[in-house]
């Protein structure tokens, strides 16, 4: 860098040609430069001045959907009436072909009927309601401290 310019000059060090020079304020003396140690980011500081050096992003946002239309300045959107209800009041009404609106339908999800293709013809003359597991709670002799002391502890030993 030229302390008397505030400039920066970047040089390509495997071959020794300049490749960019960076101009700062006008008549701040350059006093100190640093660069990020990954990304190409270079800070110069002078007489209470930091100036930070990067690559301008450009962000291609049509790329995400083929629909976008990319703005270079604030557009007012009018939106349709209906756009975001619910329910849409301007559409008429469907009708199945009988000319009659089609009614709501009750699903149960709750009762859990066996499938048949599943059923062994042993398990028939079971009982439906029969006890299918027992919730055993594991004895812990030395609990840490924090654990829940079981009071009622049911053990099934033979």
């Amino acid at each position: 860098g030229s302390a008397r310019q505030h400039s920066l000059y970047i040089w390509e060090k495997g071959v020794g040609n300049l490749v960019k020079i960076l101009h700062g304020t006008k008549g701040e003396l350059l006093l100190d430069v640093v660069w990020h140690p990954v990304r190409p980011i270079i800070v110069s500081i002078s007489s209470g001045l930091v100036s930070i050096w990067a690559q301008n992003q450009v962000e291609n946002w049509s790329a995400f959907a083929p629909d976008f239309k990319e703005l270079d300045e604030n557009v007012e959107y009018e939106e349709r009436e209906s756009e975001f209800d619910l329910e849409d009041e301007d559409k008429e009404k469907e009708e199945n072909a009988n000319g009659k609106e089609e009614e709501e339908v009750d699903v149960d999800v709750t009762t859990v009927e066996p499938i048949q293709a599943f059923v062994s013809s042993d398990e028939e003359s079971e009982d439906g309601d029969a006890l299918l597991y027992l919730h055993v709670s594991p004895e812990i002799e030395e609990p840490e401290e924090g654990w829940p002391v079981p009071t009622d502890v049911v053990s099934y030993l033979p």
